[in-house]
């Protein structure tokens, strides 16, 4: 016991210090840079990829989180995918140039990378979306007769445009699904923001390797076996997200598109619950960390059949899962 909690302590410390490198470069965000590190942190023996779908206008600083987060991580390879209505599926798959003697010659694409930031995804049309979600869960490509096993950690964070945005796409509901979270971005605050124009022309500070892919995949598997979901925990994700379905009686069925039917809900719930318990320095998951994690890995799977705007689905869905979780709780969370 003596040498697992030294492990978790060196763990942990390993993961301060790459958040402590982010934010040199990254002011506020937090929201996102909590996200980021769930997610990538969430690992599953099975092909259940723990992605991050960023909603927000640009200019936001994604790009740069997720760069910066790269950087943190030693032999790491980023790719930066700008989706456009045009970009085809073998785009993401392989590069071609010319050679002199007008022979073709082929580079593995852009998905070739340990984090890939799928930028702007709902401007793509579906097959080339289609492509991308087919790494995501199989953690391979195939071109031809051939499959190539992506290299791990393999990890995708998508960025859309809000959806009354001009010239872009829906993503279906089996294209939300494949994300384990999606969050929004927040609004600097005044002083955030006079930091940043103080800093713009500056030179970026360092951003030092901390780690090396090799810990990144103990640090998983060290989440993965140690931090304990005890049977009454488990109980209580699944029913939290039971009462979102229709025959709990919390919603009108003839008012949703989407419901959390499937198995992804529960299951991403358990593995960022067991992340946030590893962050907050405890080998046990409570349901104050299900709680915490509820809208971020649901919200999307919620879909209002008369809420167009943003603005208003955001809120019923926050509304309705806040519900659930007091429905929970009211009969007798044990998670507690």
């Amino acid at each position: 016991m003596d040498e697992t909690w030294r492990q978790f302590d060196a763990y942990q410390a390993k993961v301060e210090e790459q958040r402590a490198e982010i934010r040199k470069r990254i002011i506020g965000l937090d929201g996102l840079v909590d996200a980021l590190f769930v997610c990538f942190y969430a690992h599953s023996e099975r092909k259940l990829g723990p992605h991050l779908l960023v909603e927000g206008k640009v200019g936001k600083g994604k790009t740069a989180t997720l760069d910066t987060f790269a950087r943190t991580i030693a032999g790491a390879k980023f790719s930066r995918i700008q989706f456009t209505p045009d970009l085809r599926p073998l785009d993401l798959i392989r590069i071609v140039e010319q050679r002199e003697d007008r022979s073709l010659e082929f580079h593995s694409g852009p998905l070739f990378a340990n984090l890939v930031l799928a930028d702007e995804i709902n401007r793509a049309h579906e097959k080339t979306r289609a492509a991308l979600l087919e790494a995501m869960g199989e953690r391979q490509i195939t071109i031809g007769d051939q499959t190539y096993t992506l290299e791990e950690p393999f990890f995708v964070m998508a960025t859309e445009n809000p959806i009354d945005v001009e010239g872009t796409f829906v993503l279906g509901a089996a294209q939300l699904d494949r994300f384990m979270m999606e969050v929004y971005t927040e609004p600097l605050s005044e002083d955030q923001e006079i930091i940043i124009a103080e800093t713009h022309g500056q030179v970026a500070p360092e951003v030092r390797a901390v780690l090396t892919k090799a810990e990144v995949l103990e640090i998983r598997d060290f989440i993965r076996r140690t931090i304990a979901v005890t049977p009454e925990v488990r109980r209580d994700i699944v029913r939290l997200v039971r009462a979102l379905r229709p025959e709990a009686g919390l919603v009108a069925p003839e008012e949703f598109y989407l419901l959390p039917e499937g198995e992804r809900g529960y299951l991403f719930l358990e593995r960022g619950a067991k992340v946030r318990a590893f962050l907050k320095g405890r080998d046990h998951v409570t349901f104050a960390d299900v709680a915490a994690l509820a809208f971020p890995v649901l919200n999307h799977r919620i879909g209002f059949q008369y809420a167009h705007k943003n603005s208003g689905k955001l809120s019923q869905t926050q509304e309705l899962i806040s519900r659930a979780i007091e429905k929970v709780v009211e009969d007798g969370a044990r998670g507690l």
